[in-house]
């Protein structure tokens, strides 16, 4: 009886040294994707926070660069097209910025998702109505990313 007493004093002792761990699991995964195609290069990068296995916060950035002749010519319509497509605003834990730049023929959008404090209204404009339902864990997310093509990592 002296050794079980004893046995769980050290076992107990061991759990109060070391402490629960308590503390919140916070990931981030990162993946990336490039495709080129008439004339252009499109560069997309997705990153996605995970709080103890659950998407707390995604930002999604969509680099596009032109990189045939012919197609430059034409940039201030394609600015025009993407404009009308890209309204950069800032509501409700979703925002969305673009980035031009002439000189490289660069067009970029990045889109910012606070899933824990955006309005379902918001999300549903924005075609992300199911972001606050989405039980997809980070393994899976990363699973399904890397078998559409792109490169991902955990940080």
């Amino acid at each position: 009886m002296k050794k079980i007493s004893m046995l769980f004093l050290c076992l107990l002792t061991m759990i109060l040294i070391s402490g629960c761990d308590t503390e919140d699991k916070v990931q981030t995964l990162i993946c990336k994707n490039t495709e080129t195609d008439d004339g252009m290069s499109i560069e997309q990068v997705i990153s996605m926070t995970y709080k103890n296995d659950k998407l707390q916060r995604m930002t999604m950035e969509a680099n596009t660069k032109i990189t045939d002749s012919d197609v430059k010519e034409n940039w201030d319509e394609f600015k025009k097209s993407m404009d009308e497509q890209n309204k950069e605003f800032n509501k409700d834990g979703v925002s969305l910025k673009v980035e031009k730049n002439d000189q490289d023929y660069e067009y970029k959008t990045i889109l910012d998702v606070d899933i824990e404090n955006a309005s379902d209204e918001v999300l549903e404009e924005q075609g992300l109505g199911d972001l606050k339902n989405d039980n997809s864990t980070l393994k899976s997310s990363k699973e399904a990313a890397e078998k559409d093509g792109d490169t991902c990592e955990v940080k």
